[in-house]
């Protein structure tokens, strides 16, 4: 009997060492991998989609007061902000599998159709977008979601992405370059200024501003990291 209880004894005392070096290897590993992120952006991304790998890091949904989380089995989602927009008007960050991180505004206009102003992370870039749309989900969260599920297939325009895209319905009308967009919006008095400092609220004042005071690590709102953010372009 004691010999029984001998080798139990071991057999127990061996699985918990093993599974506290594994512990020990996987915090390490997550750290290195964190450690290695080089922009505030990546760090966010990497904050929401693999949660609780870390300790101290909040969760980026968690830190920014956002509406919901990303768990298991997301793939990507949108992440409402309470910025204190009026009732036509909405704020969200989509988050999701190979570095998405989408920060997207949106306003119902009087017409029924919707203005998005986004910033879009890809490659160390920042990338600033406009669209005018009768769709409620913007050409950007569609397409995010089909490159995530299909990254192996390349580089996909708009019109064979709803070629593709089986499931989502192309909207009836929709504007993005930015100069056509800015004509399509003079009656309601949205001009470039407009634009800009929207941008810059969204940006700097909702998401980074909560990010740096709850979450981040690394970075501030002086040291963004290894990254460029685009400047929206209209042409004279």
């Amino acid at each position: 009997m004691k010999k029984i209880l001998k080798i139990v004894l071991i057999i127990v005392v061996g699985f918990l060492t093993l599974f506290g070096l594994y512990r020990v290897y996987q915090k390490n590993y997550y750290k290195g991998v964190y450690e290695s992120l080089s922009n505030v952006f990546l760090e966010m991304n990497y904050a929401e989609i693999n949660s609780g790998v870390l300790p101290g890091l909040a969760d980026f949904s968690k830190a920014v007061d956002g509406s919901q989380s990303f768990r298991d089995p997301d793939w990507i989602i949108s992440i409402g902000l309470d910025a204190g927009l009026s009732e036509n008007e909405s704020l969200k960050v989509i988050v999701g599998f190979e570095e998405t991180f989408i920060i997207e505004y949106q306003q119902l206009l009087s017409d029924g159709r919707y203005l998005f102003i986004r910033y879009n992370y890809k490659n160390k870039n920042l990338n600033p977008t406009i669209e005018i749309s009768d769709s409620k989900s913007s050409l950007a969260y569609y397409l995010a979601g089909y490159n995530i599920r299909n990254k192996d297939s390349g580089e996909i325009n708009l019109e064979s992405y709803f070629k593709r895209a089986g499931t989502v319905e192309k909207p009836n009308f929709y504007l993005t370059n930015p100069n056509e967009a800015l004509e399509y919006l003079k009656p309601y008095g949205i001009d470039e200024a407009w634009i800009k400092e929207k941008s810059h609220f969204m940006l700097y004042d909702v998401v980074l501003e909560r990010w740096f005071k709850n979450g981040s690590q690394r970075y501030s709102v002086d040291n963004l990291g290894d990254v460029e953010i685009v400047s929206l372009s209209f042409s004279e």
